[in-house]
């Protein structure tokens, strides 16, 4: 089947959760034997080693100039299309009419204007990434800057029913979405493939190696000056282990300030994760599924995350349910001193993957069906 998949984040290279979410999805469709036609509109930029990595990865793709329409953001919210891109109705209806579009999906619900247009009969999809609808407001509550696009819920719910179908990330999301929209909602995670690197002891069991991968936005830079703090509180921790940033956030005020050893962008998240005893995400508030945490399960680490950072994943073992900062620091106190606790966590993790995954992939067939060995 022939999909026809609009984004204005590129979706390479996967160094943000938006982008690892468009790459994913659309390489599991690949995978189940679809063909995507990927319209790319450039909110953000673009560079040429971006474009060809596009161009490798999916069938056809098509880019769109967009430079200067994003705004920033009024006091209260964005107009529900204020981000659109125009142009983007035209190209996609030359494409519906020149090949056999079986499923049209558009990633976020300002982006969605083009799915008007689309012939009855074809399912249409809008990936909606986060809640839009008082996102501002919601950030503020919890402490943190309200930036980037944000609605009011009547016009999410507006843009929503232009689609037959809703993707929520993660069920507490599905439950707002559906009072939102007439549309039908379902749910459909991040997709990863099982990565498991070895479960072994520390090479070193008095100094582990610690570590958080994150990019720079504004809710991983709130939860690291969050982690600073607490780690104030534990200077042993600090002083007998290594603790170690990767990502874009080391660049950040919050990354200089955190004693962390900063080792930049990783190319290959495995080098990371290999090199890593403990893995960190004591995210706190912000919306969506925390795809770090899905990465990090991914790779068979032990990871310690707050229920924020697990949202939407079902945890059961404690590690994966610390309910705030402090509960999560002295978590981290306890833990490094119980290297068979370490072992345990990883093994949970592992489990909770398969149970998850598997969910996903049930559900991504269900919705596009499976084309391997049909002729296209």
């Amino acid at each position: 089947m022939h999909i026809l998949v609009t984004s204005p984040i590129p979706s390479h290279p996967q160094n943000h959760g938006n982008r690892a979410r468009v790459f994913r999805l659309l390489r599991a469709l690949k995978e189940l034997g679809h063909t995507i036609h990927f319209v790319h509109a450039t909110l953000e930029g673009l560079t040429a080693a971006q474009e060809n990595a596009m161009r490798e990865a999916w069938d056809h793709v098509h880019i769109i100039e967009a430079k200067g329409k994003r705004r920033p953001p009024r006091w209260r919210h964005h107009g529900l299309d204020e981000w659109y891109v125009d142009e983007l109705c035209a190209v996609t209806a030359r494409i519906m009419d020149r090949w056999q579009i079986g499923a049209c999906l558009a990633n976020y619900v300002w982006f969605s204007k083009w799915l008007t247009g689309v012939p009855a009969g074809i399912p249409t999809f809008i990936d909606t990434h986060d809640l839009f609808g008082g996102r501002h407001k919601r950030l503020r509550d919890g402490g943190m800057e309200a930036s980037w696009y944000s609605t009011s819920p009547a016009l999410e719910g507006k843009g929503l029913n232009r689609a037959g179908t809703v993707l929520a990330i993660q069920d507490v999301e599905a439950a707002e979405l559906a009072r939102r929209t007439k549309a039908r909602v379902e749910i459909l995670g991040h997709i990863e493939s099982p990565r498991f690197l070895p479960l072994e002891a520390p090479a070193n069991p008095k100094r582990l190696k610690i570590g958080f991968m994150a990019s720079d936005n504004f809710v991983n830079q709130h939860t690291l000056a969050e982690l600073n703090r607490v780690l104030a509180v534990h200077p042993a921790l600090t002083a007998a282990h290594d603790f170690c940033l990767a990502g874009a956030i080391g660049q950040t005020a919050p990354g200089e300030a955190s004693g962390f050893r900063r080792l930049g962008f990783i190319a290959d998240p495995a080098d990371f994760y290999r090199e890593m005893d403990l893995i960190l995400n004591p995210n706190i508030g912000g919306t969506g599924l925390k795809i770090k945490s899905v990465e990090a399960l991914a790779f068979g680490k032990p990871l310690l995350a707050t229920e924020d950072a697990m949202t939407g994943l079902g945890p059961v073992h404690p590690g994966h349910r610390l309910a705030d900062m402090q509960a999560y620091g002295a978590a981290l106190a306890r833990l490094v001193d119980k290297l068979d606790d370490i072992i345990e966590l990883g093994l949970a993790g592992r489990q909770l993957f398969e149970t998850y995954e598997g969910r996903q992939w049930e559900t991504l067939i269900r919705l596009f069906g499976d084309a391997r060995g049909k002729a296209a």
